[in-house]
C-alpha cells in the first residue's frame, strides 16, 4: 500500500452497518415518536415519501461514488460538474454539518440519561460517548465497521422487541389506526390542516429518519468492491430501516396515547408507558447506543471528505494526516472532536430542551441541500462527461437521467412545505441558510487562496 492511501477493508455487512449507523440515532427515535404521535398511522404516508426520496438519493450517490471513487466524494463530484467553488462549498457543508447533528444527539441522549442516571449531567454523558467512539474510529475503519454491526444488531432487535410489546402488552386501538390512515389528522407540531398538507409538512422530519446512508460514498476507496457493494448496501439498509421503524411506529400509534408520544422524553416515555421503569431504562440505554453509532458513522464519513479535500490541496495538510499504523485521518478526527466538544458546551447553555428537535431539523435541511446538488451533479455529468465509465447508473437515458430529475423536483417540494410559509418552520431556513452562506464564503476564500498559491509557484 502506498503512503497516504486508505486501505480497502470493508465488505457488504460493515458497509451496510455504516450506512445505518448515522440513521439509527437517538433523534430518529424521537422523530418516530413525534411523527406517529402527531399523525398516527397517517405518518406512514410521510414515511413512504421519505423512503422513496432517499432511495433516489441512494441511486444518485451510487452512480457518482462508483464512477468517481474518491474519499472527497461530494466535493469531487460537484467540482467535476459545477466547478471548484461549488465543490469546495459542498465538501465543507458535508464535512462540518454535524456541528448541528451531534449536539442534537447529545442533547437528547443527555436529557434522557440524566433523567435516569442523575449522577452525571447530560453534557458529561455526551462527552463520554463521543470520546469512546472517537477512539474506536481512530483504531481503523474495519474495527469501527464491525463494532457498528454489533451495536446495530442490539438496537434493531430492541426496536422489534418494543414493537411486539406495543401490540401484546396493551390493547391496540385498531379503530384509531384505521381512521388516521384513511384520513391523516391535523398536525399539532406544525399547526397544519388535516390531510395531504399535514403529510407533506412533515417530510423534512421524515427525511431525517433516513439521512446518513451516503456515508458509503466517502468510504468508496475503502470498500472492496464499490460498484457492487455501494448501491446494494445503501438501498438494502434503507429498506431494512423503513420496515423496522414502521413496525415500531405503528405499534406506538396503536397502543401509546398521543400526548405521551408528543411529550418529553418521547420514545423513552413510550417505553415507560408500555413496560414501566424497566422499559424506560431499556430505551435509555438504547438511546446511548444509538448516539454512539451516530458518532461512529459521522466520524468515518465526514472526516474522509475532509481527508480527500486535503489530498487535493483545498485544506491544510493537517486534515489529511493519517496515523502510520491505523491509516485513519487523525487530523480531521481530532478537529471535529474539538468542535463537537465546543458545540456541546454551547448547546447546554443556549438551546436547552428544544435543542434536539430544532438542531436535527437544521441538520436535515443541510442534508437535503447537498442531496439537491447530488441530483444536479448526476444530470450535469451525464451531459458534460458522457465518456466517463459508469459501473452503475441510477436509470434513465444516458443524457436524460429521469430519476435524477424527479429527485430534483422532489427536493424542492420537500423544502417548500417544510421551511417556507405558511406552514413550514422559517427558523430552520434562516439558521441553515446562514450556515451554508458562511461556508460558501469560506469556500470562495479557499479557492482564491489556492489559485494565488499556484500562480506564485508557477
Amino acid at each position: 500500500m502506498a503512503e497516504g492511501e486508505l486501505k480497502r477493508a470493508l465488505g457488504f455487512w460493515p458497509t451496510w452497518a455504516m450506512c445505518l449507523g448515522l440513521v439509527t440515532c437517538s433523534t430518529t427515535l424521537m422523530y418516530t415518536s413525534l411523527g406517529f404521535g402527531d399523525l398516527g398511522a397517517g405518518f406512514t404516508y410521510t414515511h413512504l415519501i421519505a423512503l422513496a426520496y432517499i432511495i433516489l438519493v441512494c441511486l444518485a450517490f451510487a452512480e457518482l461514488a462508483t464512477t468517481y471513487p474518491k474519499a472527497s466524494s461530494l466535493e469531487f463530484y460537484t467540482s467535476r460538474a459545477l466547478g471548484r467553488v461549488a465543490g469546495i462549498t459542498i465538501g465543507l457543508w458535508y464535512g462540518f454539518k454535524d456541528i448541528f447533528g451531534f449536539p442534537a444527539e447529545s442533547a437528547l441522549a443527555g436529557i434522557i440519561l440524566e433523567h435516569f442516571f442523575p449522577q452525571l449531567p447530560w453534557w458529561g454523558w455526551a462527552i463520554l460517548v463521543l470520546t469512546v467512539f472517537m477512539i474506536v474510529n481512530m483504531l481503523g475503519i474495519a474495527i469501527a465497521g464491525y463494532a457498528q454491526l454489533a451495536l446495530l444488531i442490539i438496537m434493531i432487535g430492541s426496536y422489534i422487541g418494543m414493537g411486539i410489546a406495543g401490540f401484546i402488552v396493551k390493547t391496540p386501538n385498531w379503530a384509531y389506526l384505521g381512521q388516521t390512515f384513511l384520513s391523516p389528522p391535523a398536525s399539532l407540531i406544525y399547526g397544519t390542516p388535516a390531510g395531504l398538507t399535514s403529510v407533506l409538512v412533515l417530510t423534512l422530519l421524515g427525511v431525517w429518519l433516513f439521512v446518513g446512508m451516503e456515508v458509503a460514498a466517502p468510504l468508496a476507496e475503502e470498500i472492496k468492491n464499490p460498484a457492487k457493494i455501494i448501491p446494494l448496501a445503501m438501498v438494502a439498509s434503507m429498506i431494512t430501516l423503513f420496515a423496522v421503524r414502521e413496525f415500531l411506529g405503528i405499534s406506538w400509534a396503536a397502543s401509546v396515547p398521543r400526548e405521551v408520544l408528543l411529550t418529553e422524553p418521547y420514545h423513552v416515555g413510550a417505553a415507560e408507558y408500555l413496560l414501566g421503569p424497566v422499559g424506560g431504562i431499556w430505551f435509555a440505554i438504547i438511546s446511548l447506543l444509538a448516539t454512539g453509532t451516530t458518532i461512529n458513522a459521522v466520524m468515518a464519513g465526514a472526516t474522509r471528505v475532509l481527508y480527500g479535500m486535503s489530498k487535493e490541496g483545498y485544506l491544510p495538510k493537517f486534515f489529511g494526516w493519517l496515523h502510520p499504523k491505523f491509516r485513519t485521518p487523525w487530523g480531521s478526527l481530532g478537529l471535529l472532536y474539538v468542535l463537537m466538544l465546543i458545540i456541546i458546551g454551547l448547546s447546554a447553555t443556549v438551546f436547552g430542551v428544544e435543542a434536539p428537535f430544532t438542531l436535527a431539523l437544521i441538520c436535515a435541511f443541510v442534508f437535503v441541500l447537498f442531496y439537491l446538488f447530488m441530483f444536479i451533479d448526476v444530470i450535469v455529468l451525464r451531459a458534460k462527461r458522457p465518456e466517463d465509465q459508469r459501473p452503475f447508473k441510477m436509470g434513465g437515458p444516458f443524457k436524460a437521467p429521469i430519476l435524477a430529475i424527479i429527485g430534483l423536483i422532489a427536493t424542492f417540494v420537500i423544502l417548500v412545505y417544510s421551511v417556507a410559509p405558511p406552514y413550514g418552520m422559517v427558523d430552520i431556513l434562516i439558521y441553515g441558510g446562514v450556515y451554508c452562506l458562511v461556508l460558501f464564503l469560506i469556500a470562495i476564500g479557499i479557492y482564491y487562496a489556492r489559485a494565488r498559491k499556484i500562480s506564485e509557484a508557477a
